[in-house]
């Protein structure tokens, strides 16, 4: 890019659900059109919603579609991308929460078994490397369906439940390591929470999945028997390893088990974007997710552009559908919400709220910059 020209990054997550980065990016962009500055779209990710389709977008990857399962296990058609051996998928694309309704949420039964039929899927494909984006998953199963699926034999203390998790007795991953064991796998978290505690899996996690307050108790206790299991088995102890809370424990089970990697996926997007170095030379950042609360600044990737702007001394303006508590390193937060009648109009029909807040803050950027 020349010094002579003045250009805005825009660095959007998707809105869950509601509106992809790259439908952000595009009417951004159009608004920009006649103002002083050229805009550069670099779509973002963390690991959770939208995940693959963007890194299939930086690196060109072919779209495949499969049938596998969401979190109540009905049939449900995936997408996954491959470049050259290695394949691309989102946990959320297969069994997040995004598919269920909110009166179907259901902790002690919803699992991750159809990631486990994508993830065999691809190993029976050939595919040597598999990059998982892990956030919005609809279960706290600690990854016991997928393992299931994939190979695990689980030994259970009943058959009351779908999630494997409360039942679970012993296991046995020999047949799932043998399957596995030529298999790269990469792990894009977008949460640092450890596996259990006040910070973990069920404590934070199950009640934005629908469990009571009697059943984030349940899943917290099997959880911390789960650790102890994982660590007897694997030598591994999860409970010390940062992001293992991912995902409802999948996080924990694929690194002790699988020897996956698990990185944060905002990192990632970071690097792959080449986000490090455009921002040397932008006149500001234009960052973007559905929601902005102080869980953005645990990993997520609108708080990590926020500290890096703030490192380089550069405006970060945020687009939020909603935000909560004042996060000062955010140069501006519009939302939304605040445009729309309601809040559910404003997920309803997120593109023209957007518009809206678009022609707002360029006009602000315009004045001040």
């Amino acid at each position: 890019m020349s010094d002579s020209i003045r250009y805005i990054i825009l660095a959007p997550n998707a809105f869950k659900g509601s509106l992809t980065a790259m439908d952000f990016c595009h009417i951004l962009a159009k608004t920009f059109q006649d103002s002083p500055f050229h805009t550069i779209q670099l779509p973002m990710f963390d690991g959770g919603d939208g995940t693959a389709s963007v890194i299939s977008f930086y690196l060109d990857a072919v779209p495949h579609k499969f049938v596998a399962e969401d979190a109540l296990n009905r049939p449900h058609k995936i997408t996954y991308y491959t470049k050259g051996d290695t394949a691309i998928v989102d946990l959320a694309d297969v069994c997040g929460l995004k598919f269920l309704k909110p009166e179907e949420y259901d902790v002690l039964n919803a699992n991750t078994r159809g990631l486990g039929m994508v993830l065999l899927h691809l190993i029976q494909e050939g595919y040597k490397s598999i990059i998982l984006g892990l956030g919005g998953s609809a279960s706290v199963d600690g990854g016991l369906g997928a393992l299931e699926a994939m190979g695990m034999e689980i030994k259970r203390t009943g058959h009351r439940y779908r999630n494997p998790l409360l039942e679970l007795g012993d296991f046995d991953a020999t047949l799932l390591k043998e399957r596995f064991a030529d298999t790269e796998l990469l792990v894009l978290c977008d949460v640092n929470n450890p596996l259990y505690g006040p910070q973990g899996a069920a404590h934070v996690f199950a009640p934005q999945k629908g469990a009571s307050p009697q059943q984030k108790v349940l899943l917290e206790e099997r959880m911390t028997q789960y650790a102890g299991l994982l660590k007897d088995k694997t030598c591994i102890d999860p409970q010390r390893i940062d992001r293992t809370g991912a995902a409802g424990g999948v996080a924990a089970a694929f690194r002790a088990i699988l020897n996956a990697s698990l990185i944060s996926g905002a990192d990632y997007c970071l690097h792959v974007s080449n986000f490090y170095h455009l921002l040397s030379g932008a006149s500001c950042v234009i960052t973007g997710e559905g929601k902005l609360d102080s869980q953005s600044l645990c990993g997520k990737l609108s708080g990590q552009i926020a500290a890096l702007c703030k490192q380089y001394s550069k405006p970060v303006f945020a687009i939020a559908g909603l935000a909560g508590q004042p996060l000062p390193d955010f140069t501006e937060i519009f939302t939304l919400a605040s445009y729309a009648p309601d809040l559910q109009e404003s997920i309803n029909r997120p593109k023209v709220y957007l518009r809206h807040v678009a022609k707002d803050l360029k006009k602000n950027i315009v004045k001040s910059i």
